[in-house]
Order: structure tokens, then sequence, then C-alpha cells
């Protein structure tokens, strides 16, 4: 049955882009930008969801467009924004972040209260992990301090890595999340990919529903698993850390419906919604 298409949902680091962490610039992948034209003159909403919290989501427009990959205002998710909308509706009010602006600015635009991981930042309701290469044993210690205090610890996104244009890049909140877990028995509670509560934000902002979604991504263990999850149409593309035979690898249920080499002729797919006449 052919999926009935209102919005899709990209990956960036690996599915639109490749971005270089030490210039703070991206690359467009092939096919990404005629992707994206493509949707739109088909009438399909777009929105970017990367699993990434090295910046706000502002700060991600400018560097794209300028690698030529134009995103609607507005339609720029990371973990730590869904995060931070998650975290306020739950009436947390002082969280202890670890992690760069990527992960603190969406918490403070959310009117929690920010806490710097230092010994003496006093009772927090939460903690939240982001990404940052910024931390040492003080950081680390004040943070698992904050657990057994009682605090309820939180991560935007807890992948072991992710495509960078020189390859893997270690994903720093998750090896940070194990380290909390392991000396505090507690378990962190994550709200990125491949959890959905991205997808529930998508809605809002497309008005259309996980079965309405096609979700485009090259991990296998994020992307696809959340689309899945959710009921979305998965498609996997092979322009980051996974080829075809590692997709094909899952089991039916949680595996991509296609996968692609790239985007090109990402619009001449027979289950991508014709252009209105």
């Amino acid at each position: 049955m052919t999926p009935n298409i209102r919005a899709a949902v990209f990956d960036i680091d690996g599915t639109l882009a490749l971005m270089n962490k030490e210039a703070g610039t991206f690359t467009a992948l092939p096919g990404a930008i005629d992707a994206l034209a493509a949707c739109r003159a088909a009438g399909v909403k777009v929105v970017a969801y990367t699993n990434g919290t090295f910046f706000p989501p502002a700060h991600y427009y400018p560097l794209l467009a300028d690698a030529g990959i134009v995103i609607d205002e507005g339609h720029i998710l990371t973990p730590a924004a869904v995060a931070a909308q998650a975290l306020a509706r739950m009436g947390y009010t002082r969280i202890m972040v670890m992690g760069g602006d990527g992960t603190r600015v969406p918490v403070q635009d959310a009117g929690i209260q920010v806490v710097d991981p230092t010994p003496d930042a006093g009772p927090v309701d939460a903690v939240l992990l982001g990404y940052t290469r910024d931390f040492g044993a003080t950081e680390l210690e004040s943070v698992v301090q904050a657990v057994w205090d009682g605090a309820t610890p939180f991560a935007g996104s807890v992948a072991p890595y992710f495509a960078s244009s020189k390859g893997r890049m270690l994903g720093i909140s998750g090896a940070i999340a194990a380290a909390l877990e392991n000396a505090t028995d507690t378990k962190v509670t994550v709200f990125g990919k491949p959890e959905t509560a991205g997808l529930e934000i998508v809605t809002a902002l497309t008005g259309a529903q996980p079965s309405e979604m096609a979700v485009i991504g090259d991990d296998p263990k994020l992307e696809i698993r959340m689309g899945r999850k959710a009921g979305a149409f998965c498609v996997g593309v092979t322009t980051g850390i996974a080829d075809t035979a590692k997709f094909m690898g899952f089991p039916e249920e949680e595996r991509a419906h296609v996968v692609l080499d790239d985007l090109t002729g990402f619009a001449a797919q027979p289950w991508f919604p014709k252009v209105p006449a």
C-alpha cells in the first residue's frame, strides 16, 4: 500500500549534510538540496531533526543555508529542544545541565533555570546531559552527586557515535550517561531518537500524524527505529554510518521500508507524492 506522506522528517548529519566540526560548516550530501525542493513542490512539509546537540536550533539555519539546505524557521529540532519542552511540561524548574549552548539555550528558552555542574550547585530537580567536550572529573562528579541527592537524570541523546565529514564522532553524552548509570544505578531517560517524543512536536508543527510521515535517516538504530515505533514510513540512506547490509540486518518490524544509496532521485521513488498539476 502506498503511504500518504504529508511530512518528511530528515536527519541532518549523514543524511542531508556532513559537518566539519573544526570549521563549523556543513557540506550538502548528494541529492539533499533537490529532495527538499521536491518536497516543497509536492506540498510535503519538511522538518530537519538532528540527534546532535552541538548547537541550539537557531544556530543551524544559517550554517545549513550556506550549504544550500534551507529549512523553514521553527522546523529544525534537536534532542535538547525536545527535552526542554518535555521537562517544562513535566514541571521541572531547576536543572543541572552538563552540556554546551546546544543544550543550555533550549532549556533556558523553556523558562527553566540552568545550573552548572559544580560541587556547590545546591539542590536541583533534574540533570540533563548533552554534547560537550568541556568537562572533567569535577563536572562528572557533580552530576553523579546530584542524582545521588535525588535529581532525576535525563539525556538528549545516548547514541554511541554519529556521522561527520571525518568519519564517526563519539556521542559524548551517551558516554557520560553510561558513566552516570554505572555510578548511580539509575536509568537515564532519553528524549532524542529512537524515542518518539520529537515526532509529537513534528505533528504539532505540520499537522501530520506519524502514519503520514516519511522519516529519512542514516542510522538504523535511531531514525529508523523511531519511525517504525511511531508507524511512519522509513527511508534509510547509506551516506552516513550504515551500508545497505546493516540496514537490512535488522528484524523486519524494525527495518527501513526502503534503503537508498543517497537522496539523488528521492522524488522519483514510487511512494513519493506526485507534484500537483
